[in-house]
C-alpha cells in the first residue's frame, strides 16, 4: 500500500502556460506594461494544491520564485504577475514545491517568452528663433494611448519638470517649449514616464538645442497708423513710397533678443536688412527701435530715449530751415545716446549722450568706421554721418546715391 502511494506520487505532474495581458500588441510582451497571463493544470486534478511559479535569472544564474497559486477543481491554477523587467528568452517554470533546479521537485514544462524594452524618446528638436516657441514632440513604444509625459529640463542642479504632454492613439505626443523667449543659450530637455508595474521613470536619451539670434525681418506695407505722427500733409513722401520692416535685435541692456520696427523708403528695404543682418550677426547691439509714433515724432525726445528709427517727416533738429532726408524715408538714426549729433551751431544732442562726445575709447553700442553695420551700410551706398566734417552725425545713416 505505502508503494503504490509512491508510484502515485512519483506519476504526479504539472503543465504551465503564459500568455500576454493587457498589452498594446496582442501576444506580445513589453517591459512594465501588463502582465504575464498564467495557467496551467495539474494531473491530480485536486484542489487546494500549492503551485509555485519560478522565473529564472540569468544574472545570477538561479531560478527566482515569483507567485505562489492554488489549484480549484480539476486541478487547474490562474494567476497574473505584473511584466517589470525586460529580457529575451525569459523562462518560467512551474513546480509543485520547491525550486526546479532540485531534481527531485515536480515541476512544469519551461515556458519562454521574449519581453521587449518599451521606452520613450524625444525626436531631434532644431534651434529656433529667439523669440519663438518651438514644438517640441517624440513618442512611446509600443505604441499606445495616455500615456502620462513629463518633459524635464537640464539645469545646474540636474533636470526638472518644464511641462506635461498626453500620448495620442498613434502613441506620439507634443509640447510647446516657451522656457527664456528672448535669451541666447543652448537647453537641454528628456522625455519620461511613470513605470507604473515598479513605480520607477523610464526616461529618453536628452536632446539639445539652442535659441539663436534671427534678423527674422518681414516687410509689410506701412499704413497711415503707422506714421500717424510722422507724416503730414505735404510731406515729400507718404505711406504708399513707405514699408514697414519689422525685425529683431540685439539687446543693449540686457543682451537678449526684441523685436523692433523701421520704417524706410520701400525701395531701401534689401540694403536696410542686409546691414541690420550683419550687425546682428556680430552682436552689434541696439537700445530700442520703437516706431517714432511712440514718442509721438519729437525728435529730441526719441533720441533722449535712445531710440533707432527711421522715416519721420520733419526739419534738421538744430536746423529749422533745412528738410532732414528722414523726410524722405532715405534716412536712419542708431543708438542716438551713444552716437550723439552735433548741429550747425555746435550744439551736441541728446543732452544725455555728451559723455559721448569723445570717441576713445570705443564703448558698447558705439558706431565707428569699421562697425559692420556701419560696413555693411556703405557698402550699399548709405553715408555715415560720422565721416561729416566739420559737423558729426554718429548716430545718422543716409542713402546718397
Amino acid at each position: 500500500m505505502q508503494q503504490s502511494t509512491v508510484e502515485e506520487a512519483a506519476a504526479e505532474s504539472v503543465t504551465l502556460k503564459i500568455t500576454a495581458g493587457g498589452t498594446p500588441q496582442p501576444g506580445k510582451f513589453f517591459s512594465d506594461i501588463g502582465y504575464f497571463d498564467i495557467s496551467g493544470t495539474v494531473s491530480s486534478g485536486k484542489a487546494g494544491e500549492r503551485v509555485e511559479i519560478y522565473w529564472y535569472r540569468v544574472a545570477s544564474k538561479e531560478w527566482r520564485r515569483s507567485l505562489v497559486l492554488t489549484t480549484t477543481d480539476g486541478g487547474a491554477f490562474s494567476g497574473r504577475q505584473l511584466v517589470g523587467h525586460w529580457e529575451l528568452g525569459l523562462r518560467f517554470r512551474a513546480t509543485l514545491g520547491g525550486n526546479p533546479a532540485a531534481s527531485e521537485v515536480v515541476s512544469s514544462n519551461e515556458v519562454k517568452v521574449d519581453v521587449r524594452i518599451s521606452y520613450v524618446r524625444l525626436n531631434p528638436i532644431a534651434n529656433v528663433d529667439a523669440l519663438k516657441s518651438r514644438r517640441v514632440t517624440g513618442y512611446v513604444y509600443p505604441a499606445r494611448p495616455g500615456v502620462s509625459i513629463h518633459i524635464d529640463l537640464k539645469g545646474a542642479d540636474g533636470y526638472r519638470l518644464l511641462m506635461r504632454a498626453t500620448t495620442d492613439a498613434a502613441g506620439t505626443f507634443s509640447a510647446t517649449f516657451t522656457q527664456g523667449t528672448g535669451e541666447l543659450r543652448s537647453y537641454r530637455l528628456r522625455s519620461g514616464y511613470v513605470a507604473t508595474n515598479r513605480g520607477g521613470d523610464v526616461v529618453s536619451p536628452s536632446r539639445s538645442f539652442r535659441r539663436v539670434a534671427a534678423l527674422n525681418a518681414v516687410v509689410t506695407r506701412t499704413t497711415a497708423a503707422e506714421v500717424a505722427k510722422t507724416y503730414r500733409s505735404g510731406c515729400p513722401v507718404g505711406p504708399s513710397k513707405l514699408s514697414t520692416i519689422t525685425m529683431n535685435y540685439y539687446g543693449m541692456s540686457d543682451q537678449r533678443m526684441h523685436r523692433g520696427v523701421l520704417i524706410i523708403r520701400s525701395s531701401l528695404t534689401d540694403e536696410v536688412i542686409r546691414g541690420f543682418a550683419q550687425a546682428l550677426a556680430h552682436r552689434y547691439p541696439v537700445r530700442k527701435m520703437n516706431n517714432p509714433n511712440v514718442y509721438g515724432g519729437n525728435d529730441p525726445v526719441q533720441m533722449e530715449a535712445n531710440n533707432t528709427s527711421g522715416f519721420n517727416c520733419r526739419k534738421v533738429v538744430g536746423n529749422p530751415y533745412a528738410q532732414s532726408p528722414h523726410s524722405y524715408g532715405i534716412a536712419i538714426d542708431v543708438n542716438t545716446v551713444q552716437n550723439p549729433y552735433r548741429d550747425v551751431n555746435g550744439r551736441w544732442w541728446p543732452k544725455n549722450g555728451r559723455s559721448y562726445v569723445d570717441r576713445s575709447p570705443r564703448r558698447y553700442g558705439m558706431l565707428v568706421y569699421d562697425s559692420y553695420l556701419t560696413r555693411q551700410l556703405r557698402k550699399d551706398d548709405f553715408f555715415w554721418g560720422g565721416l561729416w566734417s566739420p559737423g558729426r552725425d554718429y548716430q545718422h545713416f543716409q542713402y546718397d546715391r
